[in-house]
């Protein structure tokens, strides 16, 4: 599998806007192993983040320049967004796709009218001290969640943007947060978070305004941390999913590190079952052997996982712990997403492109 070196052309997202339609008495056909590139889109500077809104009509990446980047996925045409004053390290949309809510190393989250022609900040909230590392938008689309280098995970309301709780029982930096899929979408819902040394915890919706600083639950993942000279942190959980049947929390990583400063260490996921916790199978690339952190994996409906190591796309039939396929592109990922659509994955690069990957056939 390999990508052109092209920019952002209007030409290559004119042929390749008819492909990413699905007709309506068609189904997507999710099959990895023909993985093959669709559209490359450029920008000036290296992104950290991209989320595809529920529509399928936007994808938005955020990038080290403080701007984020709108690029229509029919067209290929591109918008700038500008209101962050540092790195935008996080993004999601609201469950109608109307609202993008980013998140930056500036502290600040930013509510944004997506399909505005010029979008401008329609709110912009100062939820943390320091780095705002993560956030969330719940299932019924009325409450964020972020995290922050201050220790702490706040819950916000999406309507006003006021904040409606937090937990501060952190003993280490939180990296990433993410609300645990409920039956009922009309429920507040719970809350994970993982920090830096490998704890997962588990807020229960309902203490988020008691002050409440222990965790419901506690996991540990910490085979994902190590030191750098014994000093500096190193790895830690920079990423989370639940399973499409909410049975599995999925966390992501770095293990086997023989060398930090070097960058030796292997990219793997690890899993706990939701209910009992108990540790899963960890996937992990095991044929060929990465120097690489996954930034992230998502869960296909199909159950297969799709991670991010290096400049590889690779999967994971559920329960396996080698990778049966892997889709090389041509620089080293940050993030990815999944177009509504089951097959379209969205990569955000170090070199500053956004490139799509069809996994299958529409």
């Amino acid at each position: 599998m390999t990508f052109t070196n092209s920019t952002h052309e209007q030409t290559t997202a004119q042929q390749t806007t008819a492909q990413q339609t699905t007709q309506a008495d068609e189904l997507p056909r999710f099959d990895p192993n023909g993985a093959k590139p669709l559209a490359d889109w450029a920008h000036t500077s290296q992104l950290l983040c991209c989320r595809v809104d529920p529509t399928g009509t936007y994808v938005v990446a955020g990038g080290i320049d403080h701007t984020l980047q709108r690029w229509e996925i029919a067209t290929g045409v591109k918008s700038t967004l500008i209101g962050h004053a540092n790195w935008i390290r996080s993004l999601d949309f609201s469950p109608d796709g109307k609202r993008l809510y980013s998140g930056s190393y500036d502290g600040r989250w930013i509510t944004w009218d997506i399909a505005s022609a010029k979008p401008e900040p329609l709110r912009i909230v100062d939820a943390h001290r320091g780095w705002l590392r993560s956030l969330d938008v719940s299932p019924d689309g009325q409450r964020i969640v972020t995290c922050g280098n201050d220790r702490l995970v706040k819950l916000w309301s999406t309507d006003d943007g006021q904040q409606i709780g937090q937990w501060s029982g952190h003993p280490n930096i939180p990296y990433c947060v993410l609300f645990v899929p409920q039956t009922d979408k009309t429920l507040s819902g719970d809350v994970v978070s993982g920090d830096v040394v490998g704890n997962v915890y588990h807020w229960p919706g309902e203490q988020a305004n008691s002050q409440v600083a222990n965790p419901s639950r506690k996991f540990d993942a910490s085979e994902l941390f190590f030191h750098i000279g014994d000093i500096a942190p190193f790895g830690g959980i920079v990423n989370m999913a639940f399973s499409p049947d909410g049975k599995k929390l999925t966390v992501t990583g770095l293990h086997q590190c023989t060398n930090a400063p070097a960058g030796n260490r292997r990219a793997v996921a690890l899993s706990f079952d939701w209910q009992t916790g108990e540790k899963l199978p960890k996937q992990e690339c095991l044929t060929k052997e990465i120097d690489a952190t996954m930034w992230r994996a998502i869960y296909h409906p199909s159950g297969t996982i799709i991670g991010i190591l290096e400049k590889q796309i690779a999967f994971w039939h559920s329960g396996s712990p080698d990778a049966f396929h892997l889709a090389a592109t041509p620089s080293e990922i940050f993030d990815c997403d999944l177009h509504p659509n089951q097959i379209d994955l969205y990569t955000a690069h170090f070199d500053g492109h956004v490139r799509s990957t069809r996994l299958g056939s529409l």
